[in-house]
């Protein structure tokens, strides 16, 4: 089955072009980043905004269209934050945001005991103020995913648009909505420090560099089985329960590609070493070539011999592009690299 995410919220990347262009080369490495990290962070703060006006708008008045309506600006705007998911200096550290966006890994599964816990009838109150004050599982993404897709809510009484389910749905996207707006402001904010702080250079370096890893050791390898238990466990994947974790990984990858790598062109051309830009971006196309011939899902994949190979390629190719950027690129640029969670003990 052929991967289609017609409503990903991200510049058309139909006919992704990762060459090095003249304007990446005039433009500095800096200002290309902070700009197209920007705009990222627009899109993020669009979407959510989006969501939120469509959640609003369907418990006003629910229909099965309003719901699908709903599930396509979820899917948007969760694509619109993978692609700005590698950023992991500067604004995104400010009290735990990225978790705010994205509680995950969740092994315990505490996303769906804390929406539990707030479709409870004696919970009085329930709006995005309420949920800033509690744990961040409740209040990104994958709660909403839950309210949306998980089967514990939508084959039972709570199912939307039940009253309870509607009122945490709409707290949810309005605190994401908000902490996207904020977020937004404050990269705005930033930029007279980032485009006069060599440091940025190496901290946006090694942001994609980690991403990267994690994508490869936790976000395939992981459910695929190549890590930890050596089985396959599609619940250890993004987005298992709305069946699109193909779709984000694909989204990380294009955000990679519209935000990281003219600002990677502008830098490598600073250094006269194009060569090693080109040959990134190449790389980086092969591994979202993949996508092509993909489901939307990584689930289906861990069936059969030939799903688990065509995830082994994959796994292969995001490892490739990589070690691009950790080995060659690194060296070139003579960065250095500090300590994530992704490296283990």
């Amino acid at each position: 089955m052929k991967l289609t995410a017609p409503l990903l919220a991200l510049v058309a990347t139909s006919t992704l072009s990762l060459c090095v262009s003249a304007q990446a080369q005039e433009t500095s490495a800096r200002a290309a980043w902070h700009a197209q990290i920007g705009h990222g962070y627009q899109q993020l703060a669009a979407r959510t905004d989006q969501l939120a006006q469509k959640a609003d708008a369907y418990c006003a008045s629910p229909s099965d269209a309003g719901l699908v309506q709903v599930k396509e600006a979820w899917s948007n705007a969760f694509a619109a934050w993978q692609a700005v998911r590698f950023v992991d200096f500067g604004p995104i550290e400010q009290n735990t945001r990225a978790w705010k966006f994205q509680f995950w890994p969740d092994p315990k599964n505490l996303t769906a005991s804390k929406a539990s816990y707030w479709l409870k009838p004696e919970r009085e109150s329930v709006t995005a103020a309420d949920l800033a004050r509690d744990s961040v599982a409740i209040q990104g993404f994958p709660a909403v995913e839950y309210l949306l897709f998980d089967k514990q809510v939508v084959e039972s009484e709570r199912a939307l648009p039940a009253e309870r389910s509607c009122r945490l749905l709409g707290a949810i996207s309005h605190n994401l909505e908000n902490n996207a707006t904020e977020l937004s402001a404050d990269w705005t904010q930033l930029q007279e420090r980032y485009l006069q702080g060599a440091d940025y250079d190496n901290g946006t370096l090694t942001a994609a560099m980690h991403a990267l890893e994690i994508l490869a050791d936790w976000r395939i390898a992981a459910p695929l089985g190549a890590r930890g238990t050596g089985k396959p466990n599609p619940y250890l994947a993004d987005a298992w329960r709305s069946g699109e974790s193909l779709i984000m990984i694909k989204a990380s990858l294009q955000g990679l590609a519209e935000y990281f790598v003219p600002g990677l062109n502008a830098l490598m051309a600073e250094n006269d070493a194009l060569p090693l830009a080109e040959q990134f971006s190449a790389q980086l196309n092969k591994t979202l070539a993949h996508f092509d011939t993909l489901p939307t899902d990584i689930t289906p994949l861990l069936q059969s011999d030939e799903g688990l190979a065509s995830l082994n390629a994959l796994l292969a190719d995001v490892r490739a592009t990589g070690q691009l950027l950790t080995g060659p690129i690194a060296s070139e640029l003579s960065v250095v690299r500090g300590f994530n969670s992704s490296d283990g003990d």
